[in-house]
Parts: C-alpha cells; structure tokens; sequence
C-alpha cells in the first residue's frame, strides 16, 4: 500500500518549528537569558528535529482533524512544561526535574501562592500557543494529498542527519563554546546535574527528555587524578589513614574509589586562633523557618536584637534554595554537605548515615545530643534522618504535646511553645548538644491566622500588604520563642555556658518580591541578595563582632567544630571554618553561581561581574568553577552511594581484622 503525504509536508515542519522555537525563545526572554548566543541556534535546531519527528509520525495519520489536535496537545504541554519551569524557578529556586517530584507537594499546597508568585511577563509564554489556535482556526482546509516518493523519504531523512550532526557540532566545536561555563556542553548533554545551566543552553523542551533520560539512565562523569595536598612538618592536625587507603586500594566500587581519592587529596584544614574557643561550653542550633533580614528590627523584634548584642554576626550570609529549600538547607547544616539540586536529599536518602555529621562529632566528644521539631514529618522524614545522621532522640510537635493541625496550612504551631517544652528535655544533661527546626513563620499568609494575626496591631500604621503584616505577626512569635529560650537557659543557670547558633533556612518566597523590597535595606533583585539571611553565633559573654565574610549554611558544621574543638576530619566537609586564614570568603549558590568580594558568577549564563577593579583570568575563574563543581558532583556520589556509611563500616573491618590479629598473637 502507498504511503501518502500532506503537499504542505515540510511548510508544515518549518511553522511547527516557529512555534516551538517561539515558545523556547519567549522562555529566555522572561528568563533573562541571552538571545543572541549558540545556546539559541542549539534550541533552533532542536525545535526543527523535534517538529520534524511529529510531522513524520503524523504523516500515517490521514485524518486532517486528529492531526491538528495532535499538533496543539504537543504545542500545549510544551508551553506549560516552559512555563511550570518558570514559576517554579521563580517559587522554588530551582528548575524541576524528575527528581524533585517530590517538591510538587510544596506547590500544590500552596497553589495560591505559587500563582500568585507568577511574574506577568511568565505569561507570555502561552503566546506562540494562542498563535498556532489562530492559525489553525484559519487554514483548516489541507485535504489535498501527494504521493511520499523515495525523493521525499531521502531528503527528510538527510535534513534530519544534517540538523543532528550540526547539533552535536555545537557541543564541541571551540567558538561555540564559553571557557568559563561552569559544565562544558558535551558533558551537560549527557548528564544534565545542573538544571539551570542545562535548561539554558539546550531550552526546557530539550531539558525534559535529558532529565527523563537521566532518571532511567543516569550518566556521570568521574574525575580522576587529583592532585594530592601533602602534608607540612608543622601541621598539627594530622591523621594516621593506613586504614583508609587500605581500603581504597581494595575497592572496586568505581564511584567510591573515586570519592576515596578526592577525599583523600584534599587539604587538611589547620587549627587557629579561635580553636577551642567555645571548649567544653552547651550548643544550641535553631534553623529558623522562613527568617531572613526583615528580623533586623529592634522595634519589632527586641529579642533578637539584645542576641545580636552579644553576638558574632555575619552581614553577608545566605540561604540558597535547593531542590527542597528548608530540608536540603538543614541536611547541608547538619553535614556540611551540598545538597541534591535534582532531588529532595532528606526524603529521597532519609537513612543515610554519616559519622561525619554535626551529631556524631559532637557526641563523639560526650556530648548528649538531641533534635527537635515543632510539627510532624508530614513535610520532610525527619523522624528517620536525623537518627540515621547520630540525633540520640528527636522529637517533633506530638512528642512535645504541641496541639496542631498539619493539614491546615494556615494554622502552624507556636515556637513559643516549642522552645519552651525542647529546652526542659535538652537541658536536662550537660554538655549538650541541641537542633532546633521552627515553622511558625512559614506561609501562607494571605489568611487569617491565630498568630498571623496575633501582632497585627504592631503594624497598623504602616502601609504593608497584610500579606507581610501577617508574616511579620508570625516572626514576632519567634522573636518571643528566643526571649524565650533566653530566660529558660538563664533560669537554670546555664547561659554562660551555652552558645546560640542561628540562621534562616530561606527567606519568606511565600510573599512576594515586592514586600520583601519594602522592608529590607538592600535591592533583592541584584544577583541572589534576595537570598540573604541572618547567621549569629551568640553567647552571653562575646563582644559584638559584625563580619563582612561571604558565607552559608554549608560553613557552620567545619566552623563550630574548630571553636569547639571537637574531634574531626575537616576533608570531608565541603563547607570551610570561617575563622580559618584560608577561608576562601566566597559563597555559592544552589545553580553554583558564586560571589566573593572580587566578583560574581552567574551559572546560568556564565557571565562574570567584577566588583572592584582586581580581574581574575579566565584560568583563574576556570579553577573556582571546576572546584565548585567537583564539590558539588562528589557531594551528589557520597549522597546516592550513602558513602560515609560504606566507608565506616570497612574502615571498623579492618580495624576488628587488626584488633583479633593482636589477640592471636598475643595468645600465641
């Protein structure tokens, strides 16, 4: 039987093809990502090949009427994929892939305001969709068939082998390519780990099938011969690794011989003037739901200001967002470890272990150590993570008796509350260690609520949204929850001898951008400020020091655990002590976009911005990036090969091999 084909075959292809790369481009537009680069010749070509693919299959349909719905399905889910892709960038921080399927619970609890975070531009998006209808509306009269020759088949066939060997072209050839992209092309074709650059060199559309793919069929690329950092004669952390590399040289486990040999090369951090300084003293950490700077006010929030009078503080910290902002914020808190931009690492590896973690080296030094929530895991399994990771107990909102309603959104319980029934459980032994995760300033807001509404007197005369009046009423809980925890350690005694830590997990993305601009002091929208968020570390006895360093969440474990000077292997912390003199005062964020005090660099678009006159060359910048990127692709391998659990437990085998070798000989 003949096959027969439209007469309007390839005019079909090419304005398929329009209105594919219509939407592509739209995307990069509202995006803010440049339209005149290869990255868009790469998604043109990607839209021909893609339109070329539907037109052919459709050419065995000989229905007009189901092709053309066929078209506009394909044409519709293309355009919501790109505009979800925006607004959850935009909600989220993160584009989404497959394996952050588990965040479309943080969206579809909150559906109002992730619609309501959708900037008007995002819209545009649907453009070149309501385009096509029109067209199709107006020429809907293509019944005139012609026969499909082997001409036809050959030319179709050789246009699509062209367009692909071009395609490919452009992952390689030199002058395609930016020598400071922090993942070159060739291997972000394969492995896309970084969504935010692999979304704006190949366009959501092409996106999709490369994280699908890399679902099913994971690819990574594994570095090799890393230059080892030899230890000086004067080092005095110093540690004996003949059982380690014993290990490693017995391991045939590619991808952990590989985390062996990194880990291994690694420079070990030095001891310094502020070792030891909190030696032997109480610790409390409190990840604080939703705070960022809007918490710098005396007037509303007196108890935080008296911290900050006794208290080192760091004006230039950041909470960036990950796949899952608050539970990656914490794991990456707890471990110093990068989280999963592609997956929510708390929930999706909740039984990892890691001898390495902020629990286990505390309590290795005798502390008691506990963690505590003030709801249940309805969000993030941290009944199972924060054991697995060496928490002796945690307790959340039930083990607490704290009344709450997880299904009611707007209704989160008290961390006034929380803090006073965690305190008389963690104080009962010293030395402790504590973790404290509020929530009473998480969203929404746009509802009344017992304690967004109750300090909505204190704002009256102002001319906020009452969406930020609401989340400025739930902070001053919190605010209270510190005074709190203030006078119940001072109560016992005990305040002296104990150090505060806090810091925010996120800014407060459930308002949008423009109350968070009414109140703060700085412009959110230039680079990741919006990201910006308190780091205090407070004791009752500290002089007031504010510090310009640019840091993290992934820098307080390696910190804590030199001022405390606790028993620790600072090369497995991808985090840096903030008091070390080589601290590199650089901050990354989660697309691993950086900024120190010389510049900053945009991953997204691998553009660089010079904040003072000092330049670094292109080597100098591909340096940061491949160090970056090693920290992050070794964080992903640890993480998905549960490598600290591994590593213990054969490094204890050779350790009980040797320790029943010397009884044999000694019995002999």
């Amino acid at each position: 039987m003949k096959k027969y084909y439209s007469r309007d075959f390839l005019l079909e292809i090419i304005i398929f093809t329009a209105f594919i790369f219509g939407v592509e481009v739209i995307f990069r537009a509202v995006e803010c990502f440049t339209i005149f680069d290869w990255a868009t010749f790469r998604i043109f070509l990607s839209a021909f090949f893609i339109a070329t693919i539907i037109e052919i299959i459709l050419s065995f349909i000989k229905k007009n009427k189901v092709k053309k719905t066929i078209r506009i399905i394909v044409l519709l889910l293309i355009t919501i994929y790109a505009w979800v892709q925006a607004g959850f960038n935009n909600f989220l921080g993160v584009y989404i892939s497959a394996g952050t399927s588990s965040q479309f619970g943080a969206v579809t609890s909150y559906v109002k305001e992730f619609l309501v975070s959708y900037k008007i531009e995002y819209y545009f998006i649907y453009m070149p969709f309501i385009l096509y209808l029109i067209y199709v509306l107006k020429n809907n009269n293509f019944s005139h068939q012609v026969k499909y020759t082997y001409q036809n088949r050959l030319g179709i066939f050789s246009i699509m082998i062209i367009t692909t060997i071009i395609y490919f072209l452009t992952l390689y050839i030199p002058f395609m390519q930016n020598p400071i992209q922090m993942v070159l092309n060739k291997y972000l074709f394969f492995s896309p780990t970084n969504s935010s650059v692999a979304v704006n060199q190949f366009g959501p559309t092409v996106y999709a099938f490369l994280d699908i793919k890399q679902l099913f069929f994971p690819v990574y690329f594994l570095d090799s011969g890393f230059e080892h950092t030899e230890s000086d004669e004067n080092d005095i952390r110093v540690f004996d690794d003949t059982l380690w590399k014993e290990v490693t040289k017995e391991e045939t486990d590619p991808t952990k011989k590989t985390l062996d040999q990194y880990f291994l090369s690694r420079k070990i951090a030095q001891p310094n003037e502020y070792t030891g300084y909190f030696e032997g003293k109480n610790v409390i950490v409190i990840m604080l739901e939703s705070v960022n700077n809007i918490i710098l006010n005396s007037e509303y929030y007196p108890n935080f200001s008296k911290i900050l009078e006794h208290s080192w503080y760091w004006e230039n910290n950041y909470s960036p967002r990950n796949a899952c902002a608050t539970g990656d914020n914490e794991f990456s808190g707890m471990t110093s470890i990068y989280a999963l931009n592609t997956s929510c690492t708390s929930n999706v590896y909740p039984n990892n272990e890691y001898f390495t973690s902020i629990f286990n080296v505390f309590k290795n030094s005798q502390y008691t150590v506990t963690s505590y929530h003030d709801l249940d895991s309805t969000y993030y399994a941290r009944d199972i993570f924060h054991k697995a990771m060496g928490s002796m107990a945690y307790y959340d909102g039930n083990d607490l008796g704290i009344s709450f309603d997880s299904s009611n959104c707007l209704e989160w319980p008290s961390d006034v509350e929380f803090v006073e029934k965690a305190s008389a459980i963690f104080t009962q032994n010293t030395p402790f260690m504590a973790w404290l995760t509020t929530v009473t300033p998480h969203q929404p807001y746009d509802g009344p609520s017992t304690y967004g509404d109750k300090y909505l007197s204190l704002f009256e005369d102002t001319n906020y949204s009452m969406e930020l009046k609401r989340y400025m009423s739930k902070l001053k809980v919190t605010d209270d929850a510190l005074g709190a925890l203030i006078n119940s350690l001072e109560q016992k005694g005990i305040l002296q001898d104990t150090v505060i830590v806090l810091y925010g997990d996120h800014y407060p993305y459930g308002l949008v951008d423009s109350d968070v601009a009414s109140v703060v002091d700085y412009d959110i929208h230039d680079f990741y400020e919006i990201e910006r968020t308190p780091f205090v570390i407070y004791n009752s006895e500290l002089e007031p020091v504010t510090f310009s360093s640019k840091t993290s969440y992934i820098n307080i474990l390696p910190t804590l655990a030199n001022l405390f000077n606790l028993d620790y292997d600072p090369r497995f912390y991808f985090g840096e002590d903030l008091f070390s003199p080589d601290f590199s005062n650089r901050v990354v964020f989660a697309d691993s976009s950086w900024e120190d005090n010389i510049a900053r660099y945009d991953a997204r678009s691998g553009l660089v911005t010079y904040l003072t006159n000092q330049r670094y060359s292109t080597a100098e910048i591909q340096k940061i990036n491949q160090e970056i990127n090693q920290k992050k692709q070794m964080s992903k391998l640890a993480i998905t090969s549960n490598y600290f659990a591994d590593l213990e437990s054969k490094i204890n085998a050779k350790k009980n091999t040797l320790n029943e070798n010397d009884i044999n000989e000694e019995r002999n």
